[in-house]
């Protein structure tokens, strides 16, 4: 009985109009519990969301540890969680598409209220509602005219043609402008960290300086008198390049993961178990 339903609820079975039954029931039963969940009270709202937060970090954790196997209570149980993940996996991509619409239409209504008003700066969100609909409709028409052999049909080639001058000759184009306006800001940030204030600061400036002679062909012509097979060949600059890199180095960033990932550890657990507090994890919603 539960295979049959979970056959009729799978939309991967439909054929034909089926296809937009199921989009249109989907759609239907999202309105419909959306609404169901703001007609619930402010304050009994916020404890539907912290127990359906806690049941998905339940399932998700408990499939990881759970042994699986065929035999025993708990073996059957997990293999039954993993089992449910590639749905589980679809209810995720669903939420992330609503948190893609209602990250859209946040951005429609900030830009959109600068193009109203004109405010200062508008000609910016100006910019922003042109490139977001160039792109949307000229992707969608090189998607709908794709076919078995490439691009179908004058329209299609056309709409190709025109989406690859919007990404490649555009929107690269300036993610590439404005990623090399950050190495401005590094530049300044080592000129202010290079400060010679204390035996700490003195230590990183000079391993730094080792590590960027080192990288560079300047760097081993400094030291190419040294003989590779001398017992010296070990104060060649790129051997020492190669030494900070691969053993200090790499112990310190291992350190600073292993950090990391206690602290996204502990906070995974507070978010689980509705304990963070904050200015948005306080709100009432």
């Amino acid at each position: 009985m539960f295979h049959n339903i979970q056959h009729f609820l799978s939309p991967a079975t439909a054929k034909g109009p089926w296809v937009w039954a199921y989009i249109g029931t989907a759609i239907a039963v999202g309105v419909a519990a959306l609404f169901a969940l703001m007609a619930v009270p402010p304050r009994y709202r916020k404890m539907v969301v912290v127990a359906i937060t806690f049941i998905g970090g339940l399932y998700f954790s408990l499939e990881f540890l759970l042994p699986h196997g065929k035999h025993g209570i708990v073996g059957r149980f997990a293999n039954g969680l993993t089992d449910a993940k590639p749905g589980v996996a679809d209810w995720v991509m669903i939420v992330g598409a609503f948190t893609l619409l209602l990250g859209t239409s946040n951005l429609f209504q900030v830009h959109g209220k600068a193009v109203r008003k004109m405010s200062p700066g508008w000609y910016n969100s100006l910019a922003f509602f042109i490139s977001f609909f160039l792109i949307m409709i000229f992707g969608f028409l090189k998607d709908a005219y794709l076919g078995k052999h490439g691009i179908a049909g004058s329209v299609g080639t056309a709409s190709e043609q025109l989406f690859a001058i919007l990404f490649n000759g555009f929107v690269q184009n300036l993610d590439a402008a404005m990623f090399s306006l950050v190495a401005f800001y590094i530049v300044s940030a080592a000129y202010r960290a290079f400060r010679v204030k204390s035996a700490e600061a003195g230590l990183m400036m000079v391993t730094a300086g080792i590590v960027m002679l080192g990288l560079v062909p300047v760097g081993t012509l400094i030291t190419s008198w040294i003989s590779p097979h001398s017992w010296l060949a070990s104060l060649r600059l790129e051997r020492l390049t190669v030494w900070i890199l691969t053993w200090p180095s790499m112990a310190v960033l291992r350190a600073i993961e292993f950090g990391l990932s206690v602290g996204y550890l502990a906070m995974s657990l507070r978010i689980w178990l509705s304990l963070e507090r904050g200015s948005f994890f306080d709100r009432q919603l």
